[in-house]
């Protein structure tokens, strides 16, 4: 009946089944048979047909019940707000690092977020040196994690989502043969290493390098490092070491002066960037996130 009364109410101030149907986005017979159903159960007209005009009773009922509406409406909003506010909010999870575009799209997203979700806690990010990115949502720490490789045979309750792929250039020390190359193929780098970091939340990087030498045909050779921050890797890189970062339009300067910017030739090798998310409780926060993080990438970056 609660229903049918919002319906009344929107019918009240036009006093025109089309125009009142149109606005509720509803039929005019199923809202005629609606009206119909609920003077049936109230038990008095609401309505003259012709001329179109409230009754009495109608004008009564009218008033009465926009401020019972009114009333709920408010303690419906107030539930939720403290509902939202009381539930612990979205963390997420992903490799920090400067000049870092994926993380621009992951900021905005959680500003998005909340102008769409104003009562949910503001998403924040979440960081633990003592696991790898995807384990920390697996093992329910974090909500969303972006990680560089596909992940596999994840358990029931979450779920991943390919976001992007991001054209790749090179950086090599100066005293390396190949930095007097304009330009390289994967297959130039046979002989230089990665940096595998001992931090498991540093290797999810290491991981996407990996999976991008294995696509083009080679099986990388590596070093284990110890550092805690991505941003220290490039200023222990050796001369025959190698460090893979996201290209842009413009070149942007070497992470460290002794080190040399190389581009690709076609095909240019990409990082493939996936979101690892929880689809079980907390309303499926997670995968709103996920979803506000893909549309925005379609509108920034066009994929």
């Amino acid at each position: 009946m609660l229903d049918y009364a919002r319906e009344f109410l929107v019918l009240a101030k036009q006093l025109n089944f089309v125009r009142a149907a149109e606005t509720l986005h509803i039929s005019q017979p199923t809202l005629t048979r609606h009206i119909a159903y609920l003077e049936q159960e109230l038990g008095f007209k609401l309505l003259n047909r012709s001329p179109m005009a409230l009754t009495e009773a109608g004008q009564s009922f009218c008033i009465a019940v926009t401020g019972i509406i009114d009333q709920l409406d408010a303690a419906i909003d107030q539930g939720r707000r403290i509902a939202a506010e009381s539930g612990p909010g979205i963390l997420i999870n992903l490799t920090m690092s400067s000049n870092n575009k994926f993380a621009d799209i992951i900021y905005e997203a959680m500003t998005v977020f909340h102008e769409r979700f104003p009562y949910a806690p503001m998403p924040r990010l979440f960081q633990d040196h003592t696991l790898g990115i995807a384990e920390s949502v697996l093992g329910g720490k974090a909500d969303v994690g972006l990680v560089f490789t596909r992940p596999t045979k994840l358990p029931e309750g979450f779920a991943f989502a390919h976001l992007l792929d991001l054209p790749l250039m090179v950086f090599v020390h100066r005293d390396n043969p190949l930095a007097n190359r304009e330009t390289l193929a994967v297959e130039d780098l046979r002989d230089c290493h990665l940096v595998c970091p001992t931090n498991p939340y540093l290797q999810s990087t290491f991981e996407g390098a990996v999976e991008t030498m294995r696509e083009h045909g080679i099986e990388p050779r590596y070093r284990v490092r110890e550092v805690d921050e991505f941003d220290r890797i490039p200023s222990t890189i050796q001369a025959d070491e190698m460090l893979f970062k996201t290209a842009h339009s413009v070149l942007t300067a070497p992470p460290a002066p002794f080190l040399v910017a190389k581009r690709f030739v076609d095909p240019v090798p990409q990082y493939h960037i996936y979101a690892v998310y929880r689809t079980d409780g907390r309303n499926h926060a997670a995968e709103d996130f996920v979803a506000i993080c893909k549309n925005l990438i379609k509108l920034r970056m066009g994929e």
